[in-house]
């Protein structure tokens, strides 16, 4: 076994009895060998979750701890990891914070099977082990292609922002895309955009409420307006460890150190964390809230919110709502909002990079 500290002591024991068990079969040492080609040389983190999930399904078929079977195969790989993410010329420092990642979600498993040690978000971890996301302090920073179905606007003298809403899409009363939180669908909007003689006509997002604007078309004239971002550029995500710490010092040092390596100045994020309905729950000198108003915010349809997996648990279902036991003040703040008949969003959005 490797000898490293991104693993718990609870965790290298485990890992240690599993390898002597898994590197006597022949498979799983084929079924390595093309996890590693996959994720180290041709650099494909899906392919290579593909490989280890399917080892996963050949694991259960001889009774053995599938879920074991990427914090083997992670052991395995390891020093060569770590000297290859070197070679990308990424600090010491941010080499070893990134790959703490993987003990955070080791932890996440244990929680729902009964202290188990065990991976199964094992294609987000894959994405850190190829250099792809990394974490600067508190926060993790991706290059991604942007997707949102909005043109980013800035305009040329104010510098103020908008995003119109590309055409197509479907939104209800409230300015949230039709299906989601499954919620009851009154009236329908479809989306427009369109270029007339120079100017922009659709629908904006109100940037506050992370809705659209349905009453009404707006326009911009391209010659006030410059395009910031459109769907299929190149942008940079931002994502929030569990347990970051989200105080403002951190969150500036962690944009300040994370600048440098990133050409693109357009942050953007998906995340529970950026619903505005948390002001209703959290106090307004909530490091929560303070990081929430941080960006400009933009809808995004999803089924349930994700506040509910991330704060009530990755079990939890609204029918459990009423007898469930809280053991934070989220929780009971929560629970108590979603009783009086609220709703929460998961919610997008971006920030420029100055």
């Amino acid at each position: 076994m490797t000898e490293h500290s991104i693993f718990s002591e609870q965790t290298r024991t485990a890992v240690a009895a599993s390898s002597v068990v898994f590197e006597g079969d022949a498979y799983f040492i084929r079924n390595y060998s093309r996890c590693r080609e996959l994720l180290l040389i041709e650099k494909n983190p899906d392919e290579a979750a593909e490989s280890v999930r399917l080892g996963i399904m050949h694991a259960r078929l001889l009774h053995l701890d599938g879920f074991m079977l990427p914090l083997v195969y992670i052991d395995w790989m390891l020093p060569e990891l770590i000297k290859d993410l070197k070679k990308q010329e990424i600090p010491d420092t941010v080499i070893m914070e990134s790959l703490k990642d993987i003990e955070i979600w080791i932890q996440s498993y244990r929680k729902y099977h009964q202290g188990q040690v065990g991976l199964d978000r094992f294609e987000w971890v894959f994405r850190s082990l190829a250099g792809m996301v990394r974490r600067f302090g508190s926060l993790q920073f991706e290059e991604v292609t942007y997707e949102f179905p909005f043109l980013l606007l800035k305009n040329r003298q104010s510098e103020k922002l908008k995003a119109l809403a590309y055409p197509g899409l479907i939104a209800d009363q409230d300015g949230y895309f039709a299906g989601t939180n499954a919620r009851k669908t009154v009236s329908k909007v479809k989306t427009l955009l369109e270029c007339r003689e120079g100017t922009l006509c659709g629908y904006s997002a109100d940037l506050e409420r992370g809705t659209l604007i349905v009453k009404q078309e707006t326009s911009y004239r391209m010659e006030d307006w410059e395009v910031m971002l459109v769907p299929g550029e190149k942008a940079v995500a931002v994502h929030i460890p569990e347990g970051a710490d989200l105080s403002p010092d951190s969150i500036d040092a962690s944009l300040h150190a994370a600048k440098s390596y990133y050409e693109n100045r357009i942050l953007v994020c998906e995340s529970w964390m950026l619903d505005p309905h948390l002001e209703f729950i959290l106090p307004q000198y909530s490091r929560l809230v303070n990081f929430m108003h941080r960006f400009y915010k933009i809808p995004v349809k999803a089924d349930r919110p994700q506040i509910l997996e991330r704060v009530m648990g990755f079990d939890f279902t609204m029918e459990k709502l009423l007898e469930f036991p809280c053991t934070t003040s989220l929780q009971s703040s929560l629970k108590k909002y979603l009783l009086e008949g609220n709703e929460m969003f998961t919610t997008a959005g971006f920030m420029p990079w100055k």
